[in-house]
């Protein structure tokens, strides 16, 4: 896992920094050459939510006045269905999305050291850093208009690195995820579903449903129709994450 968020936050200053700052440049846009960063974040012991949230904010403001990002959520857990035993009111997980891969570069290259962003890496250890792309190459998405905040909408986000799975087949688990999703989809509370391709590690994907709110999420996974359906398809229980797993309220 340590090498995996290195080799991710190195990806942050791996291009050379070629200034934005054009009153003639297009503004930014939402398209198909988006990325967005996700890293999920663990408080360090010994420092408040408050110290953390005030580091963050001020890093997050370096980040928003950078041509080239775009928007950027923050989401908080509070269904853990890996059975992690972490403390959820210590995890957060940040959503930036930026105008293309090479911005996204030359961004981290401008703010990686600065001190605002000195001071608010001191304040949480990573347990994942992604940089995602969505896997369908044409879909767009735009996080502006993604569970908008005060609609109650909750994200669940799986992290899965498929290397660690014992004789993994991909087409296998492409029919298996097909065959879930299917059913998911058609679940009365379901908003929508992404699934996301790592560039920063090509064996790790994403998946990430939207529900309507907290109630959707137990009302679905309480009928026994849909257990047994999604039981059938074997997705679950063949290729359950691995290394994130859990539904998330909209703070940002």
């Amino acid at each position: 896992m340590r090498v995996k968020l290195l080799a991710a936050i190195l990806l942050l200053t791996s291009f050379s920094f070629v200034s934005c700052d054009n009153d003639d440049e297009p503004r930014e846009t939402v398209s198909t050459d988006n990325v967005f960063a996700m890293p999920v974040r663990k408080i360090k012991d010994g420092v408040s939510v408050n110290e953390f949230t005030a580091a963050r904010d001020a890093y997050v403001a370096t980040l928003e006045a950078e041509w080239g990002t775009l928007t950027d959520r923050e989401i908080q857990p509070f269904f853990d269905f890996t059975f992690s035993g972490l403390d959820l009111s210590q995890i957060y997980v940040g959503f930036t999305s930026f105008q293309d891969q090479e911005t996204f570069g030359q961004i981290g290259e401008v703010t990686g050291s600065t001190p605002e962003a000195n001071e608010f890496f001191s304040k949480f250890d990573f347990l994942a850093f992604e940089v995602l792309q969505p896997l369908d190459s044409g879909e767009v998405v735009d996080l502006a208009n993604l569970a908008p905040l005060g609609s109650n909408q909750v994200w669940e986000i799986a992290i899965r690195d498929i290397s660690q799975y014992t004789t993994f087949d991909q087409v296998d688990y492409e029919t298996k995820r097909d065959a879930y999703l299917d059913i998911l989809s058609q679940q009365n509370g379901f908003i929508r579903e992404i699934q996301w391709k790592s560039i920063s590690n090509p064996n790790v994907v994403v998946g990430m449903t939207i529900y309507r709110d907290q109630q959707a999420v137990q009302d679905i996974n309480s009928d026994q129709d849909f257990i047994d359906a999604y039981t059938a398809t074997g997705f679950l229980q063949a290729y359950p994450p691995n290394v994130f797993g859990m539904i998330s309220n909209v703070l940002k």
